[in-house]
């Protein structure tokens, strides 16, 4: 499997074998996006389906990689790759959410990460405390349409639906509790899906250093989203 860095900006497409040397990253600025793409395939499977045997958990080093080294990554995977709950702990294992990573909020950072459902929303974050052995509303929490579940200065993954996302620009233009921004279940593109896009297309090009977005979708076409939208 290759991995490859998609450069919205030219038609060249720059890819690279894994057991290769690692090309240094961007320094003309560029749109600073990236693409990793994986599939079940590249998982082994158990019955008890627990994290490392997860297909996401092949790619966790590039992950983190293509995280430092871009401000927008697009992810695609198939559905129970382990996107939705395993990308935030590594975001979380890897220092991301330290207080003291970023200078716009010195009470704390955390990680949003935005479904299209409260049901997912909600389900997910149980998920997160029950692998991570947190509690819920403690250390990861989750906010829906007329419930809040979370702790200031002690949560640091929040799940929330897209349309209190949008409240919580509304609140805080610049997001700036938040460090990391995962869009999550892209290609189902609703109204409020498409909005956000726009909105926090705006967002990082008034936080162009610390701020990282992460696009997860099972059914996205990348390059097109890439040159579409990620060039800012």
């Amino acid at each position: 499997m290759n991995l490859r860095f998609i450069h919205p900006d030219s038609e060249e497409r720059l890819g690279f074998d894994l057991s290769e040397e690692v090309p240094e990253p961007n320094e003309d600025g560029g749109c600073g996006s990236s693409i990793l793409q994986f599939s079940t395939s590249d998982s082994f499977h158990s019955v008890e389906q627990q994290r490392q045997h997860l297909p996401v958990f092949t790619k966790r080093s590039q992950f983190l990689y293509l995280l430092e080294n871009s401000r927008v990554l697009v992810v695609t995977g198939e559905t129970g790759s382990g996107k939705s709950t395993q990308l935030p702990q590594y975001v979380y294992e890897a220092g991301w959410l330290d207080s003291k990573s970023s200078n716009f909020n010195p009470f704390g950072v955390t990680m949003a990460v935005t479904q299209p459902r409260r049901v997912a929303a909600l389900s997910l974050a149980t998920r997160v405390a029950e692998e991570k052995n947190w509690r819920i509303g403690k250390q990861v929490g989750y906010i829906i349409r007329f419930e809040e579940c979370w702790t200031p200065n002690s949560t640091v993954i929040s799940y929330l639906t897209e349309g209190m996302m949008i409240q919580e620009l509304l609140r805080d233009p610049l997001l700036t509790r938040f460090r990391v921004i995962m869009l999550d279940e892209v290609h189902e593109r609703s109204l409020q899906t498409d909005i956000l896009l726009g909105l926090i297309k705006k967002v990082l090009r008034k936080r162009p250093i610390d701020l990282r977005v992460i696009i997860s979708s099972a059914t996205l076409e990348a390059e097109k989203s890439v040159s579409s939208y990620l060039c800012f």
